[in-house]
């Protein structure tokens, strides 16, 4: 298990490893709950700056993130206590306390958005666990989220997918159960030079592949971004 866990927290560093475009101030949290039923670890992010207008802001994404983790916390523990009910029902035990990990990777926080890519992984039994992502992106200024129709335009879709395909990589041709496209994503990130792309395990290839996160140059993405004040520098 620790050989999996190893593996999975190298994933999730790698898939955020373009990120560091941060000017916020940025605190790192580290909770835990652990019981002989199941063993939480939760690693997240908490932003603030100075300015009252911009600390208002954050505390509003704080809130939302807060939310998100809390919502994750509880179904997992409810999940936890129906399964060791069924256990229980059929005269067996518990072999080991269940598993849930949350962390996240920043790849943009300034004063006019956040981007960040949140992962949870559940092991509740059997060989594998299962990670989820979570694409997180805010308008500072506006304080509002931003969903995937706020950030692309779908009318340039065509033109997206042949930029995916394009800067797919895939050196040992693994991935090769359905084409990237913006219809199949998993996460959405962005980044002041990217657009970030997270596909999760079983959606481009087999599971021995992992997810993978494919970047777009944003020079490369005219007229296929919506979202207000995008900074393309």
């Amino acid at each position: 298990m620790k050989t999996k866990l190893f593996t999975l927290l190298f994933t999730i560093l790698a898939l955020g490893a373009c990120k560091k475009e941060i000017n916020l101030e940025v605190r790192k949290i580290h909770e835990t709950d652990k019981t002989a039923q199941w063993n939480i670890d939760i690693h997240r992010s908490v932003f603030s700056f100075p300015e009252k207008e911009v600390e208002e802001s954050c505390v509003k994404f704080n809130d939302e993130i807060t939310g998100l983790i809390n919502g994750i916390h509880a179904a997992f523990i409810e999940q936890c206590k129906e399964t060791v009910t069924g256990l229980d029902s059929m005269g067996y035990k518990q072999a080991a306390p269940f598993e849930l990990y949350i962390q996240d990777s920043v790849f943009l926080a300034d004063k006019n958005y956040i981007s960040l890519l949140m992962s949870s992984y559940e092991m509740l039994g059997g060989a594998n666990g299962i990670t989820h992502f979570y694409g997180v992106n805010y308008d500072m200024k506006n304080r509002r989220f931003l969903n995937k129709k706020d950030i692309l335009n779908y009318d340039k879709a065509q033109e997206i997918n042949s930029l995916l395909k394009e800067n797919l990589k895939n050196p040992d041709k693994c991935y090769t159960f359905e084409a990237p496209t913006v219809e199949n994503f998993t996460a959405l990130t962005f980044t002041l030079h990217t657009v970030d792309f997270t596909y999760a395990k079983y959606i481009l290839g087999p599971g021995a592949c992992g997810p993978v996160t494919i970047s777009i140059p944003r020079s490369k993405m005219h007229g296929m971004l919506k979202f207000s004040n995008a900074p393309t520098r």
